[in-house]
């Protein structure tokens, strides 16, 4: 939890930067550090070198976006943070007195188009000091500013993913670093829930991430192929379109977000309205295809978790009535090659449940807890190690069941700083201090060797497609567990 340093500022100087730190509970914490800074300061969309050493930190601000489409669930923490086009900001915690810890790089989610590494929800002072670990949190840029090129027409030249470059430069700069924090960048995980989840994941076998980090968790990785050609310049069109006048460059904020939403709104129902596109480069056409990735993969060892219901947290403004057994039965037909053997597993799962449950459930198991077991098994083809996680977990909001982002103030172990958000709300303390105490050496002891680790130090076993099994994480306890039958879904 933040709170105010208990002893003076002091500072850690690294290259030619000197840093201002805290120090609270055995923790010290430097804030607002930049990673990057465009090389051109007068063009929004311009790519990052390094950062200036006389301007090495800055106060908490976030990237440009509208409110988030699960605020419902997370609450207003992140809303109420000031927002900044220039916020290439990455928060890091470690250690007193730290020397060669390994390093923890956390990316946050928000469908491409929200969120921020340094709203208080990812405070890592916790994860630090009970993980002998330094910890970082980054922020990279969001919807248009992040995914589209600025040029505003279907002329223009292709994407540059300019969010994921972003990544990759704060990647760098930790790695140049980090010892300075008393970091060993040689031992570094990168991690990611939803959004940075993906980003995770395409930088495991992107070549221009290779020894920038050495083994990747992943947190409700979504099943999202990248946009391909003719998608991308359709998304650019809408948005040239929406600004009025096709140039991104000379507009508002508001004008940005305005057009950027408007994009969202002509998908609803169908697909996310920006995402990253395949560029040939740095993101592949085959991103999805997880034996080609697995394959390419630059890294020693896979952590990969998702919880029972994530799609509970994008189907809560669905009507339950709304959802019938015409609608559900379509999308099982659209999702899975054997429609008959889904709907039985559903049916057997939910005898009770409604249509909108069901749909809940087919949902999260296509986009989410397939995608998982799949990932893994082509993870141990290619001799790299997976361990795959359930976060089992209800929450006592009406309707979220276990849902998309439930597992993170469990994972920081930081309670309070989610007080106000809903999905918490009537929450007894005490079994959310018993969960978070389950959860937290699993990552923590996937962060210090590459292997998932029981309160008690027993490893948690890799997964084996010969005897597939996933590691459960349940309100009453934790342990082994059957994962889904091969429901062949759609690619």
């Amino acid at each position: 939890m933040r709170t105010a340093a208990t002893g003076p500022l002091t500072g850690i100087r690294a290259g030619e930067a000197l840093y201002k730190v805290e120090t609270h509970d055995g923790v010290i914490s430097v804030r607002g550090v930049r990673y990057g800074q465009r090389l051109d300061p007068e063009d929004r969309f311009s790519t990052l070198g390094d950062p200036s050493p006389e301007r090495p930190q800055a106060p908490a601000t976030v990237f440009p976006q509208a409110p988030g489409s699960l605020d419902w669930l997370l609450g207003p923490a992140l809303a109420r943070m000031p927002q900044d086009e220039d916020s290439f900001l990455l928060d890091i915690w470690a250690p007193e007195g730290a020397k060669d810890l390994p390093v923890l790089v956390f990316l946050p989610g928000g469908a491409f188009i929200s969120g921020a590494g340094n709203v208080r929800w990812y405070d890592g002072g916790r994860l630090a000091r009970e993980g002998r670990a330094v910890v970082v949190t980054v922020n990279y840029r969001l919807g248009a500013l992040g995914l589209l090129n600025g040029e505003g027409d279907a002329a223009a030249p292709g994407p540059r993913n300019l969010a994921a470059g972003d990544i990759l430069q704060a990647l760098t700069w930790i790695h140049r670093n980090i010892h300075a924090f008393g970091g060993n960048p040689e031992a570094t995980t990168l991690a990611g829930h939803s959004a940075g989840a993906w980003y995770a994941y395409v930088l495991s076998f992107a070549g221009q991430a290779r020894g920038l980090f050495n083994r990747t968790a992943l947190f409700s990785l979504p099943w999202q192929p990248p946009l391909n050609e003719t998608e991308f310049a359709e998304r650019s069109r809408l948005f040239a379109a929406a600004l009025g006048d096709g140039d991104g460059a000379g507009h508002s904020t508001g004008d940005i977000l305005a057009a950027q939403a408007a994009v969202s709104k002509a998908y609803a129902g169908r697909s996310l309205g920006l995402m990253p596109a395949a560029d040939g480069e740095l993101i592949p056409s085959w991103a999805m295809d997880f034996e080609a990735a697995a394959a390419a993969m630059h890294v020693d060892a896979l952590l990969l978790s998702s919880t029972d219901d994530e799609a509970a947290a994008f189907l809560h403004a669905l009507p339950v009535q709304a959802v019938g057994a015409q609608q559900l039965a379509g999308f099982v037909e659209a999702h899975f090659e054997a429609a008959a053997e889904a709907t039985s597993f559903i049916e057997e799962r939910h005898p009770a449940g409604t249509d909108h449950r069901k749909l809940v459930e087919a949902m999260s198991l296509h986009q989410f807890r397939l995608a998982a077991t799949e990932l893994a098994g082509r993870a141990d083809q290619s001799e790299i190690p997976a361990t795959l996680l359930r976060f089992s977990v209800r929450s006592r909001l009406d309707g979220a069941g276990s849902p998309h982002c439930f597992e993170l103030p469990f994972l920081f172990g930081n309670g309070a700083d989610w007080h106000d958000a809903p999905m918490l709300g009537g929450f007894p303390a005490e079994v959310f201090d018993n969960v978070s105490d389950r959860l937290r050496p699993l990552l923590l002891g996937f962060v210090a060797d590459g292997v998932a680790r029981t309160p008690e130090g027993q490893p948690v076993p890799r997964f084996d497609p010969k005897c597939p099994a996933l590691h459960k994480v349940s309100e009453t306890g934790s342990g082994t567990a059957v994962v889904e039958p091969e429901l062949r879904p759609r690619r």
